[in-house]
């Protein structure tokens, strides 16, 4: 469930990137206009990534994941039903949002319960949702874009069904074993709040030079993809 998460997180990004001419078309706008609905996006990750991470870590890994999707249906419909180039700009700006929350709690939902010796390899194959996601945007948008009189609009419309299953996927399944035990140890130890704000202090105390490193690596990574995109 995590990967396929991972996957429409990825499907969702990318429909802006192969439909730029043709919203530059239905916006009157240039290309480089429409890319700032990119930029926005990649933006406000980080918010997405606090707000759920936070919530991930205080209510659960199921319930923020499930949301999270919600709201990837939401802003991939209204996306598709955008009248002018404003409503474009804000809509995408909260689907970054949206964007930056799915990856961290996949991955927790993914790895946490996973044992240590598997992890590596699964982290892996979770980290390809992501080029997964971008090969399907790219066949679906040739079969979608430009096929009917709506243009561009059927590959958005399409991209918020596939997170209804994905949802019915997730309610199936329980909370991590990990994160029920930490949810016990926090009610034993006291105010669930203020235990949550002691951990998150002192994992930055003791991994801070870990998480320079891991942002740094990303953004590494990162640069490269989007030199390529």
């Amino acid at each position: 469930v995590a990967f396929f998460g991972w996957t429409w997180d990825s499907f969702d990004f990318f429909t802006v990137s192969l439909t730029i001419k043709d919203l530059a078309a239905e916006f009157h706008k240039s290309n480089t206009d429409i890319t700032w609905g990119i930029t926005l996006v990649l933006m406000l990750r980080s918010v997405g990534s606090v707000i759920f991470g936070i919530a991930s870590d205080r209510y659960g890994r199921k319930w923020p994941f499930i949301v999270n999707n919600i709201l990837f249906i939401i802003l991939e419909l209204a996306t598709g039903f955008c009248q002018d180039y404003k409503q474009f700009l804000a809509i995408r700006a909260l689907f970054g949002i949206a964007v930056g929350g799915l990856y961290g709690n996949a991955a927790a939902t993914a790895l946490e319960d996973c044992p240590e010796e598997a992890r590596g390899i699964m982290s892996g194959i979770l980290q390809q949702g992501y080029s997964f996601g971008y090969l399907l945007s790219t066949a679906f948008a040739r079969g979608l874009v430009d096929t009917t009189s709506h243009g561009w609009r059927p590959l958005f419309w399409f991209g918020a069904c596939p997170p209804v299953l994905i949802i019915l996927f997730r309610l199936c399944l329980p909370e991590t074993e990990a994160f029920r035990e930490r949810k016990k140890a926090r009610k034993s130890s006291g105010s669930v709040a203020s235990v949550f704000i002691s951990e998150g202090k002192v994992a930055l105390k003791r991994h801070w030079l870990l998480l320079i490193y891991m942002v740094l690596l990303m953004t590494g990574f990162n640069f490269m993809v989007g030199g390529v995109g």
